[in-house]
């Protein structure tokens, strides 16, 4: 069992809602066309959005306890899914020999980051590279990790949990209230955020769980030389989901990065 399969539960409680990238994935999925994959792709937030537009959608994921709600999700939906869905229950680390190259292949909020050591992230690159057709597009969305956001998880303040939310489930009646605590090693670039969920009853009576995830943050040269390093030229970098939005390290939340394969 991994962290996300502890996490699959209330998952979507917490992220399920988040839909401001779905318009970067539709767009590209217009202009490209099917086959698209989807590398780490949880509980189907976002595949399930483009397999309801028409396209097929492959799904590829090594949580147990995420591919079982994607799973459901997908039976639950079948009747209203104009696009067809497969799941793969695998690490993205692995490549899919047999299978057709895919026109759009993407890794959606910050999963890219789940990959912990800079070989894991280049061999996915490359995995990626044999994976995607030569008109293909690969699209990675990471946060952008800032200087001055970094250094207020200092040492002397990792201890302290941050206010993340408070989430309710009408199915269980279960009450959910978020704090994480992050710890960073800024030399490997590594952060590990323990999730604290305090599980209100309707009783009253609460029941704490917590959950550990780690990832490793990348800054944009870094980015840049990976995709480079596996083959791949960058067409557009955004810093935000809207068509056309520039990227400023000051001011961008995020950094979404459209690559093709290299010309030439």
């Amino acid at each position: 069992m991994n962290d996300f399969d502890r996490l699959a539960s209330i998952y979507d409680l917490d992220m399920g809602t988040k839909e401001d990238d779905i318009p970067t994935y539709l767009r590209y999925a217009e202009e490209l066309g099917a086959p698209i994959l989807e590398l780490g792709s949880g509980t189907g937030r976002v595949l399930l959005r483009l397999a309801n537009q028409g396209f097929d959608v492959w799904g590829l994921d090594n949580s147990v306890g995420m591919m079982t709600i994607a799973r459901q999700r997908v039976a639950q939906l079948q009747d209203q899914l104009s696009g067809n869905v497969r799941l793969i229950e695998e690490d993205m680390r692995t490549e899919i020999l047999d299978e057709p190259e895919f026109n759009l292949i993407f890794i959606a909020y910050n999963t890219f980051l789940h990959l912990t050591t800079r070989d894991d992230q280049l061999n996915t690159l490359r995995n990626i590279y044999h994976m995607l057709s030569d008109k293909g597009r690969v699209i990675i969305d990471i946060f952008t990790p800032r200087h001055r956001d970094l250094s207020q998880y200092d040492y002397h303040r990792r201890e302290l949990p941050i206010y993340r939310g408070v989430y309710h489930d009408d199915i269980s009646g279960y009450t959910y209230v978020r704090n994480d605590r992050v710890q960073l090693d800024l030399v490997n670039q590594l952060q590990v955020v323990e999730f604290i969920y305090d599980k209100i009853g309707q009783d009253g009576e609460i029941e704490r769980e917590s959950h550990l995830v780690q990832s490793r943050y990348i800054f944009r040269p870094e980015m840049e030389l990976l995709l480079e390093l596996a083959g791949f030229e960058i067409v557009e970098l955004c810093g935000g989901y809207e068509a056309n939005t520039e990227y400023d390290y000051h001011n961008s939340e995020v950094m979404v990065f459209v690559a093709q394969k290299k010309i030439g």
